[in-house]
């Protein structure tokens, strides 16, 4: 390869100085423009002339805060600078992507730049973004979710500290908000990187106590503002953000010591900084020594070259502004020992990006430097130290003070190392107790609902295992355990096939996020592989092989961040309708079904305290006489606005509120105050839930000795299949009768109707299902199966009550077939005082 470095102050000085040089167009040259001037002007003119001049070669550009030229660092002069590099072993492949109102997520911007340039032949993916808008850590994230083996290098546009607007560009686009990125493909490209930090922490770990990604609101319970003020001055707190970039915040990234420089101050006293700042995340000021800077960047610098094989052809630095400007005349002692190895070029940052530990990095603060190479020369270069003692007449007051506060402040943190040591263990553990699931090691909810505010327009997947309560009591929560871990290794080997994250939710299910277009037959192909591929996936655990499906929904995740409550709704839908899968449909109407529940929610509660939850009597009639006999007490629900609910709207929802019990003893105590001053026989209903709640058992017993009204009562109890050998009913009854009340069979004929068991049972009465009344006239079955019933209660000595009779016809027709009582609609509608006949 081959590589100039051409500085310019227009394009006529460029075109000039190019016809010095044989330097050619062609699709394997890379022209990186570095300028020195926010100036559209000029980089329109450039624009123009790199498309007349170059069009088959890839240009890729950004403004800066200073350029590196040959190892001179202009700033100030006006100079650009254009590197020319000409591959002969590499193939090149760009991509320029401008943030809009419908695409300006920081993650989604890397992740469309990874997926569309990398493949299995890139080497290097070099990137610029802009400096301001761009979450840069955010943006190395997307990247990460693609490929983290190829090597990220490149920078954030800077605007030499303006803080106003940065931009990026290439031969026909230029944009304040976005990125451009050049892949570079090759089996022979020789790639070495390094990078040096040097700010060093002082004074004591600072708490950030509320933060949203890269805006800090605040630290230690101040806001971020008044810190700066507080620990660094109000001078320095009154410059921000333009001075705050020389003073970061230092934190720990995965053993690399990573600075956060401020590039915003907010209204309300927040910091934005040019990476994210967890909420919880321990930070420290850093300040600088320029004797440490240079020592260390020497050390560096040392290291790489120990480890490069090959002699570079090309150097390219991408360094922070604030080394720049602490550094001042001192910026270009630390790029002596490089300046004689090969043509360098490169400019000063906003925000580094860096390859290391196959992980991509946001730095600030720091200088990172890329080597390339398609030769194989050997490197044979004599490292020149720089010799500081020459310095020490240069180095001014505030830098022997900042090296003195290094040094107390190191004192200090050996002083407290093993202290320190602990609260980190501790609070790595809370983290990944708080975003992580312990047994599959997949993030879980928490981690999914911070993940959502990135993902709109991605599709959300929900799995569900098929009766998994099953597998844990047939083969035991271990064996359940192992399907778990199982079932999350299967989901993200499947997941990485279309490029998605896998979340663990709480108990059976699993969360997938794709970023594919809501394409109801994509989505629904997605589902059909997943759910094939674990069906006939074999769960064999510690000998026991137990046989796995899944049931799925899925959702678009839209603005109004509603992805996952309708995927969860979609979800139960398909539970409940047997449906392997379902996607979400606006015409599903599940979100309406699930505010209206949420309204008699609240409509019960609101009830329960304003005293709106009261009984309605109706009059069950002695056929015979046709007189009434007595009452049955009926529940009903009055709304803030007189309108009267019958259960059928809210007894439901107020079992999955639990406020079910509280409803009883409403009804217990209303009826029996009601009946115990007029002396009349009454029902009233008891649901099993009930007889199974101890709490709800004793109330009801203690209100009949408490009003002493056993005599009045009849208790009806509904007849289900929890009647069979089920010792608490059995005791139940038992119980009843000992207090004196009696016990009515409701709804007999509604579904489970065992005949043979109801000769085992103790009641008074057996009250015939409204739904074998309601057609008896018509229905020929219907009559044969009241027939039956009315004479087997006969023969058992219990009297019949035909419910549901709304008409003379079918009045007249239980009449004939010998039905004890009746009530209904026909005779009396429900009320909320006594009939009058």
């Amino acid at each position: 390869m081959k590589n100039e470095i051409i500085s310019f102050v227009n394009v006529t000085e460029l075109s000039s100085e190019l016809s010095q040089y044989e330097i050619f167009d062609s699709a394997s040259t890379l022209i990186q423009i570095f300028m020195a001037e926010v100036d559209k002007k000029l980089i329109a003119e450039l624009q123009e002339f790199f498309q007349t001049h170059f069009p088959q070669s890839t240009v890729v550009g950004t403004t800066t805060d200073g350029i590196i030229n040959k190892g001179d660092v202009l700033f100030g002069d006006g100079r650009h600078v254009a590197t020319f590099s000409s591959f002969e072993k590499t193939q090149l492949s760009s991509i320029f992507v401008a943030a809009t109102e419908d695409f300006n997520s920081s993650y989604k911007l890397g992740k469309r730049v990874a997926s569309q340039l990398i493949n299995s032949e890139t080497k290097l993916l070099l990137s610029f973004t802009d400096g301001l808008h761009t979450n840069g850590e955010e943006f190395v994230n997307g990247i990460a979710s693609i490929s983290t083996d190829v090597i990220l290098s490149g920078g954030m546009a800077a605007d030499n500290g303006q803080l106003q607007k940065t931009y990026i560009f290439d031969k026909e686009n230029i944009s304040d908000k976005g990125a451009v990125c050049v892949a570079l493909d090759s089996t022979n490209l020789h790639i070495s990187t390094n990078y040096t930090f040097d700010w060093e922490p002082i004074g004591k770990k600072l708490l950030v106590t509320k933060a949203v990604k890269n805006r800090v609101y605040e630290i230690d319970g101040m806001s971020a503002v008044d810190i700066y003020a507080k620990y660094m001055g109000q001078e320095i707190a009154d410059g921000l953000p333009q001075i705050g970039i020389e003073f970061p915040l230092i934190l720990e990234r995965d053993g690399m010591v990573v600075g956060r420089a401020v590039t915003a101050k907010y209204d309300d006293g927040s910091l934005g900084f040019a990476g994210n700042i967890p909420e919880g995340e321990y930070v420290r000021f850093g300040v600088g020594a320029i004797d440490e800077i240079l020592n260390n960047s020497n050390y560096q610098l040392q290291k790489l070259l120990s480890k490069t094989k090959y002699k570079p052809e090309a150097i390219f630095v991408y360094s922070c502004m604030a080394r720049r400007r602490f550094l001042q005349e001192h910026a270009e002692d630390e790029l002596k020992a490089l300046k004689h190895l090969g043509p360098m070029s490169g400019f000063f940052t906003y925000g580094e990006f860096f390859h290391f530990n196959n992980d991509n990095q946001l730095l600030n603060e720091t200088m990172t430097v890329l080597l390339l190479s398609e030769n194989e020369e050997p490197l044979d270069f004599s490292f020149e130290n720089i010799d500081l003692d020459s310095l020490e007449h240069k180095i001014r007051a505030n830098h022997v003070i900042a090296r003195l506060a290094n040094t107390v402040s190191s004192e200090l943190e050996e002083l407290n190392q093993n202290l320190e040591q602990r609260v980190q263990e501790n609070a790595e553990f809370i983290f990944k107790q708080a975003y992580y699931d312990k047994l599959t090691g997949l993030p879980n909810r928490l981690s999914l609902i911070n993940r959502l505010e990135e993902s709109v327009g991605e599709t959300i997947f929900l799995v569900n295992i098929d009766d998994f309560t099953t597998i844990n009591d047939f083969y035991g929560h271990e064996v359940g355990d192992r399907v778990l871990e199982k079932l999350a290794k299967i989901l993200l080997h499947l997941a990485a096939s279309f490029g998605g994250e896998v979340y663990k939710l709480p108990s059976d299910e699993f969360a997938l996020l794709i970023d594919i277009s809501h394409n109801r037959k994509k989505i629904e192909n997605i589902m059909k592989l997943i759910i094939a591929y674990v069906s006939k996936e074999e769960f064999e655990i510690d000998g026991n092989l137990a046989h796995v499906s899944v049931s799925m929904s899925a959702a678009y995740i839209n603005e109004r961040r509603t992805g996952l409550a309708n995927a969860d709704m979609t979800l139960k839908m398909a539970k409940r309708s047997g449906k392997q899968y379902m996607i979400f449909d606006e015409d599903l109407q599940l979100s309406k079904q699930y505010e209206q529940n949420i309204q008699m929610a609240n409509s019960i509660k609101s009830a329960i305290k304003d005293d709106r939850i009261v009984p309605y009597y109706q009059p069950i009639f002695c056929i015979k006489t046709n007189k009434v006999e007595k009452y049955e007490a009926l529940v009903r629900l009055i709304e803030e606005d007189g309108v009267v609910r019958t259960p059928y709207f809210f007894l439901s929802v107020s079992e999955k509120i639990k406020l079910y019990p509280k409803i009883t003893e409403i009804m217990i105590e209303k009826t029996f105050d009601f009946f115990e001053k007029n002396g009349l026989s009454f029902s009233i209903n008891f649901a099993f839930s009930d007889i199974l709640n101890d709490r709800t058992r004793n109330f009801l017993f203690n209100k009949i000795v408490e009003y002493d009204i056993a005599s009045q009562l009849t208790i009806e109890i509904l007849e289900t299949q929890e009647f069979e050998n089920n010792e608490t009913i059995s005791q139940f009854i038992l119980d009843v009768y000992s207090y004196g009340a009696k016990i009515a069979i409701d709804d007999f004929g509604s579904g489970f109707a065992n005949f043979k068991h109801m000769t085992k049972i103790e009641s008074d009465y057996m009250k015939i299902d409204g739904s074998l009344i309601r057609d008896i006239v018509d229905d020929e079955n219907d009559r044969l199966v009241v027939e039956t019933i009315v004479s087997f209660a006969k023969k058992l000595g219990k009297k019949t009550v035909a419910e549901f009779v709304h008409s003379k016809e079918v009045y007249d027709m239980v009449k004939a077939m010998g039905v004890d009582y009746a009530q209904g609609f026909y005779l009396a509608e429900p009320s909320p005082t006594i009939y009058q006949e």
